[in-house]
Parts: structure tokens; C-alpha cells; sequence
């Protein structure tokens, strides 16, 4: 169990990383002059997060239907992956909105956190 938990911290850090990615994406891109390349940035970036999602979303809901967490729910994880999934597109472009975003990079930010706190909170009643 021990090293499922330490596997499932890692993958939500590199999530985490990932988030951070875009964010400097978006500056980068839709704030800075430089354009984005389709198959060079866009399509891999996207590609990766996705994978990561696949791999990780899975492993979160399950220990959501272990451990029960009273602040995380199985469908923010669901949102988190929608918003994500959007988030590792529209960092590319320029007509983002600016705002919407941000809320969206803020609430990716915001779950990920509160599932590692679970973990940790969880890792202290064993």
C-alpha cells in the first residue's frame, strides 16, 4: 500500500508540473509574441497530459472510494480532468481568455492539493 501511496504523490506532482507547463504556455504564447507550432508544441504537450490524466485519475478515485475524504469528491476529479484536458490546449492560443484561465489553471492547482492533503492526512491516522 505504502508504495501505491508514493507512487500516486509522485504522479500528482508531475500533474502538478504539468499545470505549471501550461501556465508558462500561456504566458509564453498567448501573452508573449511568439506562436505556437501544432505538431511540435501543441499536439505533444496535450498528448502528455492526457496520458498523465489516463494514468493518474484512475488511481485518485480509487482512493477516494477508500479513504473518503470529506473535502474531495469523485467529481471534481472528473472537472479537474475536463479542465485540464481544455487547459493544455487553449495555453497555446491566442484568443484564450484571459481570466477564464486562469480560474481554470486555479482550480487544477486547487484539487491536486487537496488530494495530496488527504493523502497526507490519511498517512497520519495509519
Amino acid at each position: 500500500m505504502a508504495i501505491q501511496i508514493v507512487q500516486l504523490k509522485r504522479q500528482i506532482n508531475e500533474l502538478r508540473a504539468l499545470n505549471e507547463e501550461a501556465y508558462h504556455n500561456f504566458h509564453k504564447y498567448r501573452l508573449g509574441e511568439d506562436e505556437a507550432d501544432f505538431y511540435e508544441d501543441v499536439k505533444p504537450f496535450a498528448d502528455c497530459v492526457r496520458e498523465k490524466l489516463e494514468e493518474t485519475v484512475s488511481h485518485i478515485l480509487r482512493f477516494l472510494e477508500r479513504a473518503k475524504p470529506a473535502y474531495v469528491h469523485p467529481q471534481q476529479i472528473d472537472q479537474l480532468a475536463e479542465n485540464f484536458e481544455m487547459v493544455s490546449v487553449t495555453c497555446f492560443q491566442k484568443d484564450t481568455k484571459k481570466k477564464r484561465f486562469n480560474e481554470q489553471y486555479k482550480s487544477i492547482e486547487y484539487t491536486l492539493s487537496m488530494v495530496l492533503q488527504a493523502i497526507e492526512e490519511e498517512n497520519k491516522q495509519e
